[in-house]
């Protein structure tokens, strides 16, 4: 092939996933001095990203848990206070 054109396969992804995959390599390039140092960056720099992506999903995980938590004592007040017929007067003070 005399003329090799490059093509960023980026392009063929819709804008919103292309935004997407930018922030998460941006996340990655924290651990720059580790991928560098590896043998095969290009691997090593998706491993770190998949360790931020990780990352991402325990801190949801754990923003869920505190919501169910907080959710799951609102109920057992509502319960308590229906039985003692109070609930309309609980949630409309909510």
């Amino acid at each position: 092939m005399i003329f090799h054109k490059e093509k960023n396969w980026k392009q063929f992804l819709s804008s919103a996933d292309e935004e997407e995959l930018n922030r998460i390599i941006n996340r990655a390039r924290n651990h720059r001095a580790a991928y560098l140092n590896a043998k095969e960056i290009k691997i090593a720099q998706l491993w770190c990203a998949l360790l931020e992506l990780k990352k991402e999903k325990n801190d949801i995980e754990n923003r869920l848990k505190r919501l169910e938590f907080l959710l799951g004592g609102i109920e057992e007040r509502a319960v308590r206070l229906d039985k003692q017929g109070k609930t309309y007067e609980s949630l409309e003070n909510f």
